[in-house]
């Protein structure tokens, strides 16, 4: 799964000797996997920088400035903190961990090469990818070269286009599951209702989505009430019960205010 993810994902950030990659996303978060292996093995300059020297804003945008950097791949939410005339020198900037919105293209797209990247963990990271982004309408594009995507209804049976369904991914990225959590492997991994070999299976991402008559997918947000926050997966309700445990407090309700 890693080999495919790097190999796809240095293709679409067309990276190379010359190109110099800020690795803005920490070890203990997987999409730094997507930063790291990508670049050491095109022979692409891995940028590092301090906690500090990465804060949206100004220290940011220095270290951008200072170290020549021309390959980026930030959050939507982090990247809403910056502005374009700060960026000058990024040749390729990628988005993910979030949605993109048509905004945020609209801003940064001008002048360079503008990627969007959809992914789970559990599917190494990334799984689909838009390098041709339009601003008009946000897709997560297509899937990685063997991966597979379904758009599934309850009955696990494909829906039609433009119809929105609950997406699934298959392939070689797939992750063999949460360690020493049989039952939420079970539940998120499941066999494959359209395989062609034996043992092959599907994660169920919780994710809406819908495929366009271009042949792209549209992400429409969570069939449950999990959301993602600076490319953080929070589950409300799980929130919701810690603060409903306390006894001055009778009802709650947990949502996230963009």
């Amino acid at each position: 799964g890693l080999c495919n993810t790097a190999r796809e994902t240095i293709a679409f950030m067309d990276l190379g000797p010359g190109r110099r990659l800020l690795q803005f996303f920490s070890s203990a978060f997987d999409a730094s996997v997507s930063e790291i292996f990508p670049a050491l093995l095109s022979g692409a300059c891995l940028v590092l920088a301090s906690r500090d020297e990465l804060m949206p804003g100004a220290p940011l945008l220095k270290v951008l400035q200072e170290q020549s950097v021309t390959t980026l791949k930030l959050t939507p939410s982090v990247l809403a903190q910056l502005e374009p005339e700060g960026l000058r020198g990024i040749q390729t900037l990628i988005t993910a961990g979030e949605a993109c919105t048509p905004e945020l293209v609209a801003r940064f797209q001008p002048g360079r090469r503008f990627v969007n990247a959809y992914g789970p963990t559990e599917a190494t990271v990334c799984a689909t990818v838009n390098t041709d982004v339009d601003a008009r309408h946000v897709s997560i594009g297509r899937p990685f070269h063997n991966v597979r995507a379904y758009v599934l209804d309850a009955s696990l049976q494909p829906v039609p286009v433009g119809v929105p369904g609950e997406l699934f991914i298959g392939g070689i990225g797939l992750a063999r599951g949460y360690l020493g959590r049989p039952e939420l492997t079970a539940e998120r991994f499941i066999p494959h209702p359209f395989a062609s070999a034996p043992g092959e299976r599907l994660y169920r991402t919780g994710d809406k989505a819908r495929w366009l008559d271009n042949g792209q997918l549209d992400y429409l947000g969570r069939i449950d009430f999990q959301v993602k926050l600076r490319g953080f997966r929070i589950e409300l309700g799980e929130i919701e019960a810690v603060l409903s445990s306390h006894a001055s407090v009778r009802e709650a309700v947990v949502t996230l205010r963009e």
